[in-house]
């Protein structure tokens, strides 16, 4: 008989069944680590528990036992999502569950700051609204696990170009292709459109991009960032673009997978089959 799979107090092994007490513990570890029950798992529990449970065993069964030992970059990955977003529940949720495996306060910002390339401020609004007074007194706490051989490194993302002038100036497109193909193996057609059309517009881009990750994050979460979220937006050449920077900055094809799969629980499956057409041969590689 098989092992019963108990989650925050559920038994998802029967997702037909459920007592009182066995939610009751379910929203405990919700108030207990993020301060309050969850509004859309409260919705279900009344009229459909089922749903949250086979819900919650999807969510159970996406990471590898390996990703299971790397909640830091899961956590922050949506929390990145949900700032883009404006998710204002998410967004304090995942701050405090970020703070609970241990995130200090620099990679939360750090997250934030790769969020903003994408969510302008209308994301930012939400960010701000939702969780500015918590991070006012954000304790760091003692700092999580990262995947082995993942590595602070902020000089992995410098060009070489001159950021105090805002202007492309001569040579620098061309450390930027370098940079792409050094990294990557291959130039994505957005540098070259903007750099034959808009270099200006590029550059300025550029360099938000450079400086979002400082000292707090490993190089590696700039990809996994990029990769769950242009997976759950069904972007091709993203999804390509992040696979490639991860595999660049050493990221394994299982690191890689984490990434797309968590990415399903809101894209859905189709978005696993576009992620397969644009990166599959990154993966297999």
């Amino acid at each position: 008989m098989a092992t019963a799979i108990i989650d925050r107090g559920l038994n998802l092994s029967q997702p037909d069944e459920m007592d009182s007490s066995e939610y009751q513990e379910f929203k405990d570890f919700y108030t207990r680590t993020k301060g309050y029950a969850l509004p859309a798992f409260e919705f279900w529990a009344e009229h459909r528990f089922d749903v949250l449970k086979r819900y919650r065993l999807q969510a159970r069964m996406t990471p590898t036992e390996r990703g299971l030992q790397m909640p830091l970059a899961n956590t922050l990955a949506f929390l990145h999502y949900y700032s883009i977003v404006g998710y204002d529940d998410g967004i304090l949720y995942e701050v405090k569950n970020g703070q609970a495996v241990g995130a200090t306060k620099a990679q939360v910002l750090e997250t934030i700051a790769v969020a903003f390339l994408h969510a302008g401020p209308r994301g930012m609004r939400y960010v701000a609204s939702s969780s500015q007074e918590y991070m006012r007194t954000y304790e760091d706490p003692e700092p999580g696990p990262w995947p082995e051989h993942w590595d602070v490194d902020p000089e992995a993302f410098r060009s070489g170009m001159d950021f105090s002038n805002p202007e492309m100036q001569d040579g620098e497109l061309e450390l930027l292709e370098q940079w792409y193909e050094r990294v990557s193996g291959e130039v994505p057609r957005h540098v070259r459109f903007l750099g034959k059309h808009r270099p200006h517009v590029l550059k300025a881009h550029r360099h938000r991009f450079e400086y979002a990750i400082k000292d707090g994050m490993p190089k590696q979460m700039m990809p996994y960032l990029q990769l769950h979220w242009n997976v759950i937006r069904g972007f091709r050449d993203g999804i390509r673009e992040a696979a490639l920077m991860g595999r660049g900055f050493g990221m394994t094809s299982e690191q890689l997978t984490d990434a797309i799969v968590w990415g399903m629980l809101y894209g859905g499956p189709a978005a696993v089959s576009i992620a397969d057409e644009a990166c599959g041969d990154v993966l297999d590689g």
